[in-house]
C-alpha cells in the first residue's frame, strides 16, 4: 500500500512516500567499536526488512493490537523490526537486552515488562538468540535460580519479504491509535509502559524537524540505546522519515572509549548529536588535550543535552575542552522531556541563571546579580532547558498539592499539555486520569495536563528544571535537591568516582520528625585502608554539611556498580534506597564501608 493524499499523516505514510521518491538513499550506518562503518541500510533495504517482519508476524500468530518485545543488541536489525511491527499493527515494545554481567537484575526487569504488557512473543536477531541460549547464559541463570519467562522467541533476520514487495501495510486511519509502548527508565519507580499513539509519534517527529533544523542534509551520530526514547525518537524515527543520514554506535563502544563518539562526528562531518549530561563529562575526562586538538567539530549545529539534569560545570568544561576543535558555544542545546510526552517538552536552552540558594530551598526564585555568588553557600547556578517550541502546546508551573498555578518566582510541578502527550500508562486505568488529565484549579484553563513529577520554574519564558518531586529532600520545611547534595559529595575527595554518587532520604524513625539523608559513594579504588575509608567518609560528611546544612545519617562506600543507574545513566535513587533498607548493600562484595550514625544525629545542623 502506498500513501495517498486522503490518508492520515503518519510515520508509515512518510516512509512509504520516501520509498517511492528516493529508494536508494542511505539512511543508517552502523559504526563498530573501532570506528569502522560495518553496515549500511538504504530506504529500499529498510522497506524490504520491515515488509519481511510485517509478513511474518501473522504467520507467527500475532494480530493487530498484540504486543511484541523487541530485544536487540546494538545493530540495524532493530529498525526493520520496529517498522515492521508498525506496518502489521502490532505494538512494538523496545526493551534492554538482558546482559550476562547483570543477569539477575536484567532478567527480572525483562520478566516484569513482559508480564506488565502481556506480550507472548519476543523478536530478536540471530546474534542475540545464539548468545542467549549459549552455555554461559544458561549456567548463570541456573546459578541464580532464575529462568526466562515462557515466551516465544522469533529471529527477524531470518524473515523473508514478499517478492515483489507489496508493502501492504496497515496505515493508521486514526491518529489516536496506539503505535508502541515506551517503558520508562525506572529512575523513580518501577518501569511503566507509556502508550505512544501514531499521532504522538508524528507530532514529535514534525516538531523535532522544525526545532532542530532537520532535513536531508542532516548527519546524525548517536550511541544512546535504541530502546531509550532519546535514541529511538530523536535519531531512529527521525531518520526513518528521511530527516537525517544517521550513524549509530553501541553504547558500550562509547563507554569503552568516549573519544570514538567525537572522532566519528569529525570523520562524517556530523551536524547533530545528543546525549545525557554525564556523557559530556566523560568525554572530557577520558580524552587528552592532544586528542581534542585533532578533532574538527565545526560542522556540528546541535549538540543536545537531555535525559538528566544539565549541570553548568559540565557545560563549561565540555565547551572549553572542545573549543580548539572548533565547536561553537551556540551549538550546545539543553532540552527537557520525558517518555510520557513522547520525548521533548522544551528545547534550546540558552540562559544560565544564578539564584539564591536559601530562597530556592523555600521554593522561591531570587536571581542574583552577576556570578560571584554562584556555586557558593549563598548561590547556585542553573542551566535553562529552553522554550516551548511545539505548536498547540502549553506548559504550566503548578502547586503539586493545591493544583493552583504558581507565580513566576515560585518553584512548582511542571504540567504539560501537548499533541505529543501520550495516551497514558498501559493498563493503569483510573490512575491515568489523575496523571494525564489533571486540571488546574482556580483557573479558567480548559486544558487537561500531564503531571510530570518534575519541579521547575519559568524565567523570561525559559524553563528551568530543579529536580524530581519524589526525590526531593525535605528537612524542617527546607527543600534540598539530591543532585546538589551529590555534586557536593563528588567534590569531597579525589578518590570518589565522577558520576558515582547517589543521595536519598529515609523515613523518620518512630517518634522522629526528620528525614534521614543517606549518601552512596563509588570509589576509584576497591581496596582502601581503614584510615583512607574514614578520611573519605568524613570528607563527604563535611562537604554535605557545609554546603547544605545537612548531617548524613549514613555514608556507604563501594566499588563501581554501588550506585544503581538506568540504561541512560540516570541515578536510580529509589533502587539505592531499597538496597540500603533491605541490607543488600551491606552484604555486597564490593561494599567497602557503611558508616551509619544513630537516627537522632540525622538532624539539620548549622555549618
Amino acid at each position: 500500500m502506498t500513501a495517498g493524499p486522503s490518508m492520515t499523516r503518519s510515520l508509515l505514510t512518510s516512509f512509504l512516500n520516501l520509498y517511492e521518491q528516493d529508494p536508494g538513499r542511505i539512511l543508517f550506518t552502523f559504526v563498530d567499536d573501532k570506528g569502522v562503518d560495518r553496515q549500511r541500510l538504504t530506504v529500499a533495504d529498510l522497506a524490504s526488512q520491515a515488509d519481511a517482519v510485517a509478513c511474518a508476524l501473522p504467520r507467527w500468530g500475532l494480530v493487530p493490537g498484540d504486543r511484541a518485545l523487541l530485544v536487540y543488541p546494538p545493530s540495524l536489525d532493530f529498525v526493520g523490526a520496529f517498522l515492521g511491527c508498525l506496518a502489521a499493527g502490532v505494538l512494538p515494545v523496545p526493551v534492554c537486552p538482558p546482559d550476562p554481567l547483570r543477569l539477575r537484575h536484567d532478567v527480572a526487569a525483562f520478566t516484569q515488562i513482559a508480564t506488565d504488557c502481556g506480550a507472548g512473543t519476543v523478536l530478536t536477531n540471530s546474534a542475540y538468540e545464539l548468545a542467549r541460549t549459549a552455555g554461559n547464559f544458561t549456567s548463570l541463570l541456573a546459578r541464580h535460580r532464575m529462568r526466562w519467562p515462557d515466551l516465544t522467541w522469533r529471529r527477524t533476520d531470518r524473515a523473508r519479504p514478499s517478492r515483489p514487495l507489496r508493502l501492504d501495510w496497515r496505515v493508521p486511519g486514526d491518529p489516536a491509535q496506539p503505535a508502541f509502548l515506551q517503558y520508562t527508565s525506572g529512575s523513580t519507580s518501577a518501569p511503566r509502559g507509556v502508550v505512544v499513539t501514531h499521532g504522538n509519534m508524528q507530532a514529535e517527529v514534525e516538531a523535532n524537524t522544525e526545532a532542530l533544523g532537520l532535513g536531508p542534509d542532516t548527519r546524525g551520530v548517536c550511541w544512546v540505546p535504541h530502546f531509550h526514547d532519546l535514541g529511538l525518537i530523536s535519531f531512529v524515527l527521525s531518520t526513518v522519515v528521511g530527516n537525517s543520514s544517521t550513524y549509530l554506535m553501541s553504547p558500550m563502544s562509547f563507554l569503552r572509549r568516549p573519544a570514538l563518539w567525537m572522532e566519528t562526528m569529525d570523520r562524517v562531518r556530523a551536524t547533530h548529536t545528543a546525549a545525557p549530561n554525564f556523557a559530556y563529562d566523560l568525554v572530557v575526562r577520558k580524552s587528552t588535550r592532544e586528542q581534542r586538538a585533532r578533532w574538527d567539530l565545526r560542522s556540528l549545529r546541535v549538540v543536545c543535552s537531555g535525559g538528566e539534569p544539565v549541570r553548568p560545570e559540565t557545560v563549561r568544561r565540555f565547551l572549553d575542552a572542545c573549543a580548539p576543535a572548533g565547536l561553537a558555544e551556540g551549538a550546545f542545546y539543553p532540552a527537557y522531556g520525558l517518555a510520557e510526552c513522547t520525548l521533548s517538552v522544551t528545547m534550546g536552552g540558552r540562559a544560565v541563571l544564578h539564584v539564591d540558594r536559601a530562597a530556592l530551598a523555600e521554593g522561591r526564585v531570587v536571581p542574583l546579580a552577576g556570578s560571584d555568588s554562584a556555586g557558593t553557600a549563598e548561590g547556585i547556578t542553573l542551566v535553562g532547558s529552553g522554550r516551548v517550541t511545539k505548536a498547540d502546546s502549553r506548559v504550566r508551573i503548578v502547586d503539586p498539592q493545591t493544583h493552583r498555578p504558581c507565580p513566576e518566582d515560585q518553584v512548582g510541578e511542571i504540567w504539560v499539555d501537548s499533541p505529543t502527550k501520550a495516551a497514558g500508562y498501559y493498563g493503569f486505568g483510573e490512575e491515568n486520569r489523575e496523571l494525564f488529565q489533571a486540571k488546574v484549579t482556580d483557573d479558567d484553563d480548559p486544558r487537561r495536563y500531564l503531571r510530570t513529577g518534575d519541579l521547575g520554574f519559568f524565567h523570561q519564558a525559559e524553563l528551568f528544571v530543579t529536580g524530581r518531586l519524589k526525590d526531593l529532600i525535605i528537612v524542617h520545611g527546607r527543600n534540598v535537591y539530591p543532585q546538589d547534595v551529590e555534586a557536593s559529595a563528588a567534590q569531597a575527595h579525589p578518590l570518589i568516582r565522577p558520576g558515582g554518587v547517589a543521595a536519598f532520604v529515609l523515613e523518620p524513625v518512630p517518634g522522629g520528625d526528620t528525614e534521614r539523608v543517606v549518601v552512596f559513594v563509588e570509589t576509584r579504588q576497591t581496596r582502601l585502608g581503614p584510615e583512607q575509608r574514614q578520611e573519605l567518609i568524613q570528607a563527604v560528611r563535611h562537604h554535605v554539611r557545609m554546603d547544605h546544612s545537612l548531617v548524613c545519617h549514613a555514608v556507604v562506600l563501594g566499588g563501581p556498580g554501588t550506585v544503581t543507574k538506568t540504561t541512560s545513566g540516570k541515578v536510580r535513587r529509589g533502587a539505592c534506597r531499597q538496597a540500603f533498607l533491605s541490607g543488600a548493600v551491606h552484604r555486597a562484595s564490593t561494599t567497602l564501608a557503611v558508616d551509619e550514625q544513630p537516627a537522632a544525629s540525622g538532624q539539620e545542623s548549622s555549618p
